[in-house]
């Protein structure tokens, strides 16, 4: 049985292999491995609503609830049905409470073996064929118009984009409204183990939870999990006052969660089961702001020490660090306004993302149009750079990868953009690239629903010429056209009423203010002089532009970049093989299908080059590049004849990125943090060092260089999210990665001396 694999900063890996299920005589899903069912086999949804939503009072606490979002967290996924159950519930407790403030479920769930989607489908259509969801009140006005066939597209739409099987955080964003993408309901799912999957969740000060769906094979079969680790990041994630429920009363499983500060207390189990606990978690832990370096350490908890705790405790202190905390907005509840600086993919997505949570968005830009400067290129290749190390930045990679495969599918069905999931075909063009991609293959990271080698007859199938190399085919990448997404995001976002765009403005500096506002100096072409306004909140999505305000605490790195719309008009005869082709082809550069008359090929990669004039030595340098990597007589005819087409066109921009080309993603570091950090040489214990200084409201996404159109989206996902402080979509040790104070501690630890 094909297993996957994925490498976490600290070198351990953890494999994700697929449930084995079987239908028992009672009809119900199986598990062979634990030799337990999954639910009840005739009430399965009346169990969950008594267990777990009715044991912890959910809809009692929905209506009194004072937060836009309200966070379950459940250990064992299964097949999903308390995850479908509860979104019924919710969906309804909407209908009934429109202009309630809770508008968002956020549900995190784990599971160590995930079903197959062909097991998870034919669980499904068993359950419509035996109304195993039913409905969830009496109204039948409601049910009718929410009932069954409205929860079940639910379940449909969480087929149609089931995560492949790689380990970490699959997050699926599900709008009731299907006029816009609000996030009404939003799934994490941590494929993984529980206690371990725990473990890497960003903590906040505030805690995360506000419940537990305390839900997984028995503890009698499921030893594994029912662990006092488990218990443990329980606690470290929940808020106070946060529920649990679960079916078991087993007394090791009380014992552990009251050592690890929850009340607990019986109740009468469902049906035939005697008796069920729940109960609340207390905050003793919570006391203080350093909760998330603490939340493992052997002082917070000493009275729970075991030998597997311990080993779980000198695991996991190096990923709560405090120097790596991510400081969400600090507004006045009655303040709802954002400034987001920048155009082009990044800002136009943070503008929708913003929008979709009910924030008041400004958009400025120093250009006219929304899609100049990088974005501005007429097509872009959308596909992830993986490598066989497996490492942070492939894992970003792949995370970015298929989060915006969904995200843009999502978008293009209420906004259209130009785009063509073709498909990519990454060339084994010489020995190293060969070697590089056997090596990626066999490692048997990437499932083959992403990526897979195939030999050159495959190829040249799949690319509709003939390809005399194999290649690495990654199936759901494809060609985008950015200025049309751009625009699809700003048209979304301004249906909602929140959006103003203001162009022609070009940020020259900021500065935070005591009274807690922003005050930026704006140019604008009418004026020769800068003038002054004010913000409450201000996200930098500049690119290039990021560089002049961010030097004293982020070092970016201006590319230039120079890419060529190559004409097809005379080359649609037959044995053409550029108007034959069907896929994206990538080796050094990538070259693109046909759209509108044009392929798309890039492209130069000049450094700290910031002039954008067009030069005719790198659209030699592009074509070379593209006629030496693929060796085969007919193409190199066709692009050298290509090359002379009059109709041809070149574009250059300027790309940013960073020394370690991750994104940079967070809360902007105040310089203080040279002082605060200045001892990090000394690897103090963790809990020794503060968090650091941040500028207060001020959050920076920048650094996504050559790969925009596959970061964008998430990253934009996790900005947002820590902004309005919900959940994050990746795990601890990536999110670290991506932390704009990463340079700072760098050069701290290493004793360097500061480089922009």
């Amino acid at each position: 049985m094909m297993v996957f694999q994925i490498v976490t900063n600290d070198k351990t890996a953890t494999m994700i292999t697929p449930a084995s299920v079987y239908v028992n005589e009672n009809n119900t899903p199986a598990s062979r491995r634990y030799n337990d069912v999954y639910f009840s086999g005739e009430n399965g949804a009346q169990e969950t609503d008594y267990v777990f939503i009715g044991g912890n009072d959910l809809l009692s606490r929905w209506s009194q609830h004072s937060d836009p979002h309200f966070c379950i967290a459940e250990t064992g996924f299964g097949t999903g049905l308390n995850f479908f159950r509860v979104s019924q519930h919710f969906q309804h407790f909407r209908q009934v409470h429109p202009n309630h403030i809770l508008e968002t479920l956020i549900f995190i769930s784990t599971e160590k073996h995930p079903l197959s989607k062909k097991d998870a489908a034919d669980i499904m259509q068993q359950w419509k064929q035996d109304n195993i969801l039913g409905d969830v009140c009496a109204d039948e006005t409601l049910s009718a118009s929410n009932g069954q066939s409205g929860y079940l597209d639910l379940c449909d739409l969480w087929l149609a984009q089931y995560p492949i099987s790689v380990a970490g955080i699959h997050r699926r964003n599900f709008s009731i409204n299907k006029t816009d993408l609000s996030a009404n309901i939003t799934l994490d799912l941590h494929y993984g183990d529980a206690t371990d999957s725990l473990a890497q969740i960003q903590k906040s000060p505030n805690g995360v939870v506000d419940a537990w769906f305390l839900d997984g094979f028995t503890p009698s079969k499921n030893s594994s999990m029912w662990t006092p680790a488990l218990y443990e990041q329980m606690a470290s994630l929940s808020k106070i006052g946060c529920s649990f429920a679960t079916f078991t009363a087993a007394s090791e499983v009380k014992r552990g969660l009251q050592i690890a500060g929850f009340s607990v207390h019986k109740q009468k189990g469902f049906e035939r089961k005697r008796e069920m606990l729940l109960g609340v978690y207390s905050g003793n832990s919570h006391q203080n702001l350093n909760k998330t370096s603490n939340a493992n350490s052997n002082e917070t908890r000493s009275h729970l020490q075991t030998p597997e705790l311990s080993q779980q405790q000198g695991k996991l202190d190096q990923h709560q660090a405090p120097y790596f905390g991510r400081p969400s907005l600090n507004l006045a509840k009655q303040s709802n306004d954002v400034t987001i600086v920048g155009n082009g993919l990044a800002g136009a997505i943070m503008a929708l993302k913003l929008t979709q949570r009910g924030k008041r968005v400004t958009l400025l830009w120093q250009g006219e149009l929304p899609s100049d400067f990088a974005s501005g290129n007429p097509i872009g290749g959308f596909y992830p750079q993986l490598n066989a190390q497996h490492n942070a930045a492939s894992q970003i990679q792949m995370h970015s990868f298929l989060y915006a495969s969904e995200f843009y599918k999502s978008l293009h069905t209420l906004q259209p953009f130009s785009h063509d999931w073709c498909g990519a075909l990454q060339i084994a063009f010489n020995d190293n690239t060969r070697t590089r991609l056997n090596k990626l293959d066999s490692a048997a990271f990437w499932p083959r629903e992403l990526a897979h080698l195939v030999d050159a007859k495959q190829a040249s199938e799949i690319a509709n010429i003939p390809m005399p190399y194999s290649c690495l085919h990654i199936v759901k990448a494809g060609w985008i056209k950015p200025p049309s997404v751009v625009n699809a995001c700003l048209e979304q976002a301004k249906a909602s009423g929140l959006l103003t765009l203001q162009n022609n403005s070009q940020l020259i500096n900021y500065k935070c203010i005591g009274d807690g506002s922003i005050q930026l100096a704006l140019k604008t072409n009418e004026q020769r002089s800068v003038k002054e306004c004010y913000t409450q909140a201000l996200v930098l999505a500049m690119g290039s532009g990021s560089k002049a305000l961010t030097k004293h605490v982020i070092p970016l790195r201006l590319t230039r970049g120079q890419v060529e719309m190559v004409s097809n008009s005379q080359l649609s005869q037959p044995d053409n093989v550029m108007a034959q082709l069907k896929t994206l082809l990538c080796h050094k550069g990538y070259f693109t299908p046909a759209s509108d008359g044009f392929h798309a090929l890039g492209s130069t990669y000049i450094k700290e080059d910031t002039r954008c004039d067009v030069r005719a030595q790198e659209t030699d340098i592009n074509f070379n590049m593209h006629i030496q990597s693929i060796q085969h007589k007919a193409w190199q005819k066709a692009l050298g004849q290509a090359q002379l087409n009059p109709n041809n066109y070149s574009r250059a921009a300027i790309r940013c990125s960073t020394p370690d080309h991750l994104p940079v993603v967070g809360a902007m570091p105040d310089s203080l943090q040279f002082t605060e950090l200045a001892d990090l040489y000394k690897a103090l214990p963790l809990h020794q060092y503060q968090v650091p200084s941040h500028e207060k409201n001020v959050f920076i996404m920048t650094g996504l260089g050559s790969r925009g159109l596959t970061t964008a989206p998430l990253m934009a996902e996790v900005l947002v999210s820590q902004m309005l402080e919900e959940p994050m979509p990746l795990t601890k040790p990536l999110l670290d990665t991506l932390n704009p104070n990463r340079f700072i501690v760098r050069s701290l630890i290493r004793r360097e001396p500061w480089q922009t």
